[in-house]
């Protein structure tokens, strides 16, 4: 997921606490993200300026400006900037205020170092995502009509659950490009696309081989 986008991640962290820097710096860095850190939220905005972020670790106690109002402004600037909030004093009413200003995801110090990689890699794969459905190629099948449209949005919809899903269709309407797209769009996408041939299983057999 660090290479997701073609080149190494870009990721900014926001804390006033210089351990806490280190310590996310340390884990992201060895994932192979790009990281960089700022000790306030008008730093943190500073390097946001110089180059934009895939993604923003954010506290919300910072001295000067608080991580919410930089969170607003980082949200005004790129709202496809993902924002993780951090804190280790937040009330209920911080992480509300957060979620409605578009906050990814809130996480509570002292931080867990595996949440942490899983908070950052979904938010890049929703982002991802977000960007592909932006994209006409996103699933690299052609049509804009309502059939296509209603197509598109059940891809969507199944792509990031591991529900078992069947497609039916005659041969050549396109069954596994729809899989493929299934596929590069959930949270297995970086594991292997395999194709069966299940004319070659016999019949007693292919529900068990496909379906365990």
């Amino acid at each position: 997921m660090a290479q997701r986008f073609g080149h190494q991640a870009n990721v900014v962290v926001i804390d006033d606490e210089q351990s806490i820097r280190d310590t996310l710096a340390l884990i992201l860095e060895g994932e192979g993200y790009q990281v960089r850190t700022a000790g306030s939220a008008e730093d943190g905005l500073r390097l946001l300026e110089e180059q934009r972020a895939h993604l923003v670790v954010l506290d919300v106690r910072l001295p000067g400006m608080d991580g919410l109002s930089a969170l607003r402004i980082i949200k005004e600037r790129d709202e496809q900037t993902d924002v993780v909030m951090i804190s280790g004093h937040a009330t209920l009413s911080d992480a509300v205020e957060a979620t409605r200003l578009g906050a990814f995801d809130f996480l509570q110090k002292p931080l867990d170092r595996d949440r942490v990689l899983i908070t950052v890699r979904n938010a890049l794969i929703n982002q991802m995502t977000e960007l592909r459905r932006q994209n006409t190629h996103a699933f690299e099948m052609i049509g804009n009509a309502p059939v296509m449209e209603r197509l598109y949005r059940e891809i969507e919809k199944v792509s990031p659950t591991r529900a078992r899903v069947l497609i039916t269709g005659e041969s050549g309407s396109g069954k596994e490009l729809i899989a493929r797209s299934i596929h590069d769009h959930s949270q297995r996408r970086d594991g292997p696309f395999i194709k069966v041939n299940c004319a070659a299983i016999p019949k007693d057999l292919i529900e068990s081989e496909l379906f365990g």
